[in-house]
């Protein structure tokens, strides 16, 4: 794949056929042996940058007029080498302006998430996140020192310096790292944390290519970083970002994406992708924007409305509301998860991170919160003081990982229910390898279902607890529900294991949930 010729004019012409977004023609070629596509510049046509270790390489040429993108523009997408660099923006709530109200003395994320408890045992401390944005303000009061300026880069305007001219980047740093107890300003969530920041726009646009997104994701997985933080959406599926993407994951890596901000039933990518961790917004209620995204790739939802934070030139302001802002919280918890965790694998920081996760009105997974709202998580587990029925899985780990060939082994414990009738449901919420979620409900002995029926329906519903329960749900050939295998046709991602016990006497629901994520690394 020597770069030694020029691209012919025919090629050149259905390249130009690329619609611009109002930035330059910009268009991906992937270089294979069997293509032979070598790329050389003219006046017409030069290469941006080659996206090594990927075979990418990305080419800009002078834009068209219309007719002429309208002509081409079929031609090319059905060119197996040559794509699209889509346009993408940072998931911002639309139509913001910036409010005249004073700023706002209370953080009101940091109390519901319950970070203040966990910052007696770390703030963060030795963890670096990769910011890819918008840049960063390094000046601004309450970020100095914790943005690694010298190991950014600019990859929408091509040089070291990764200043913010969009105020984006600057309010998603402060939310993330902000320092606390210095008299000033705001407190970020890990307050003693890193950010590298990676520009992807140009100047101060708030859109951004494909390309340079996917260039920043090779520099962040390149880098001391561990979690990437994606405050952003891609227009559409881009194979060059998702390559990078997989790069990263290749390297153990976090990825946190904001779902964005059209408040429709769809993910937006690349926060739709199964190894990524889907974040959507929520205000201080706890309800879902009605700007947020939702559907099956929400993993989990975190606050996102009048978040105050950091602004360019040393101000403060509570304007960036949505997904993006609501992403960072999540990057700022996982760096104190990683930070208390430092041996454990992404596999365990992502299954903490959702079975830390507060339940939202239906009990267990659902579209609307995903496993629930972003909570920090607790050194142990509350006992039962009183004599109401609970139930509990054992082990009582809220999170689990399992790879392929491992065996779950894995008990329902009902205490406090002899004497009494109730029935049992147990749900168990998977993905899919079409990366979809289904959700199925088992029965006592029985078949799988997809309606909601009592777990106990085969024995008797209501069922008539003559003592306390032990039943063993998975790990022998006897188990209610099998033998636990993990075999290799179960989709990598998050599975959700849900009881609800419902009591006939009081009609009280007791729900017990474990998360446990199947890797195949």
């Amino acid at each position: 794949m020597k770069s030694t010729s020029y691209v012919s004019l025919v090629i050149l012409t259905l390249l130009s056929g690329f619609p611009t977004s109002g930035m330059a023609t910009r268009f991906l070629i992937h270089l294979t042996e069997s293509t032979g596509l070598s790329v050389g510049e003219s006046e017409q046509i030069y290469v941006v940058r080659r996206l090594d270790p990927l075979p990418w390489l990305v080419v800009e040429t002078a834009s068209l007029d219309d007719t002429q993108i309208s002509s081409s523009l079929e031609q090319i997408r059905h060119k197996d080498q040559v794509y699209p660099d889509i346009a993408g923006y940072f998931a911002t709530e639309e139509g913001i302006t910036v409010p005249n109200d004073p700023r706002y003395s209370e953080q009101w994320h940091l109390t519901t998430t319950n970070v203040l408890e966990m910052w007696q045992s770390t703030q963060g401390k030795g963890i670096v996140v990769a910011l890819l944005d918008s840049g960063v303000d390094p000046n601004h009061p309450d970020l100095l020192g914790n943005i690694l300026f010298d190991q950014g880069y600019d990859f929408g305007d091509q040089d070291s310096l990764a200043y913010d001219e969009n105020g984006h980047g600057t309010a998603m740093a402060g939310l993330i790292v902000a320092h606390c107890y210095n008299q000033e300003g705001v407190c970020g969530i890990a307050p003693n944390a890193k950010i590298i920041p990676y520009k992807i726009n140009q100047q101060g646009s708030g859109r951004f290519f494909a390309s340079d997104l996917a260039s920043a994701i090779l520099a962040a997985a390149e880098s001391s970083a561990t979690i990437l933080s994606l405050s952003l959406v891609l227009d559409e599926a881009s194979p060059v970002v998702q390559d990078a993407l997989l790069y990263a994951k290749k390297q153990g890596k976090l990825v946190v994406a904001a779902v964005g901000n059209r408040g429709r039933q769809q993910v937006d990518y690349p926060a739709n992708l199964p190894f990524v961790i889907g974040v959507g917004a929520v205000d201080q209620a706890g309800k879902r924007l009605p700007s947020s995204n939702y559907g099956e790739g929400l993993l989990i939802s975190a606050p996102g409305k009048n978040l105050l934070s950091t602004l360019i030139g040393g101000g403060y302001a509570d304007w960036f509301d949505g997904s993006s802002a609501a992403a960072a919280l999540v990057s700022g918890v996982l760096a104190l998860i990683v930070a208390q965790q430092p041996t454990a694998t992404v596999a365990e920081w992502i299954v903490t991170l959702l079975a830390a996760s507060q339940d939202v009105d239906i009990p267990g997974f659902d579209s609307q919160y995903g496993f629930g709202l972003l909570r920090v998580p607790l050194r142990s587990i509350p006992l039962n003081q009183d004599q109401k029925p609970n139930i509990q899985f054992i082990p009582m780990a809220a999170g689990e990982v399992f790879h392929h060939g491992n065996q779950v082994t894995l008990n329902l414990s009902l205490n406090q229910v002899a004497g009494r009738k109730g029935d049992l449901y147990l749900r168990i919420n998977l993905p899919s390898n079409a990366e979809k979620r289904y959700t199925l409900f088992k029965v006592w002995n029985g078949d799988d279902n997809i309606e909601p029926i009592p777990y106990n329906q085969t024995l008797s519903s209501p069922y008539w607890f003559e003592s306390n329960l032990n039943l063993a749900l998975y790990g022998t050939s006897t188990a209610l529900l099998g033998t636990g295998l993990i075999t290799d046709s179960l989709a990598e991602g998050a599975y959700e294991l849900l009881a609800i016990l419902k009591m006939s006497d009081n009609s009280s629901t007791v729900p017990a949930r474990k998360i446990i994520w199947i890797t195949t690394q």
